[in-house]
């Protein structure tokens, strides 16, 4: 696996909160998100994906590295940003795996399932082989304000579904809208 590679697999792995529905095969026809929902999304999954990662690495890391280190900026830094962008992130999640809120529902009753997932899909991604490159990413990363983390991880889905070759399936776990590129 290139560096690359394993980069942008490790930024999906991170941000992606709707990784459910690339499960499923709705998710392919599942309603576009535009860009301000997919920062939604990446921002409020960063807390349960950078636990779930350190909890995944820190046996194959060094005491002193950034993602060791990383539980109070979570607490202090990622969780707060997640809870902001929640009703948001919530109202995308829902759309992306295609389930209907009931009218006067809140999207709350769902972030134990957007949870979940996130866990579940980066215990799953993340091998004690990868831990130094999830380092090296969250890292360089972890100067940056949980919104701007959310751009750029949605910028590297855009990229990485850009770089796809023909007939090749779709990695990401939603869809962004076309019209969404700006």
């Amino acid at each position: 696996m290139t560096r690359t590679t394993l980069m942008t697999r490790s930024a999906a792995v991170l941000a992606m909160a709707g990784a459910l529905a690339a499960q499923t095969a709705a998710a392919q026809t599942a309603a576009c998100l535009s860009n301000s929902q997919a920062q939604s999304l990446a921002v409020a999954a960063l807390p349960d994906a950078l636990s779930s990662a350190r909890r995944a690495c820190l046996p194959h890391l060094p005491a002193a590295s950034a993602l060791t280190r990383s539980s109070n900026k979570i607490s202090q830094v990622y969780q707060p940003a997640a809870d902001r962008a929640w009703p948001v992130a919530g109202r995308a999640f829902l759309a992306a795996v295609e389930l209907p809120l009931p009218p006067g529902s809140d999207p709350q009753i769902f972030r134990p399932l957007l949870t979940a997932a996130i866990t579940a899909l980066v215990e799953q991604e993340i091998k004690p082989e990868n831990c130094n490159a999830v380092e090296e990413f969250y890292s360089a990363l972890e100067p940056l304000p949980p919104e701007n983390m959310g751009k750029l991880l949605i910028a590297l889905m855009k990229l990485d579904e850009t770089s796809k070759k023909p007939g090749e399936t779709s990695k990401n776990p939603f869809t962004l809208c076309k019209d969404s590129a700006k």
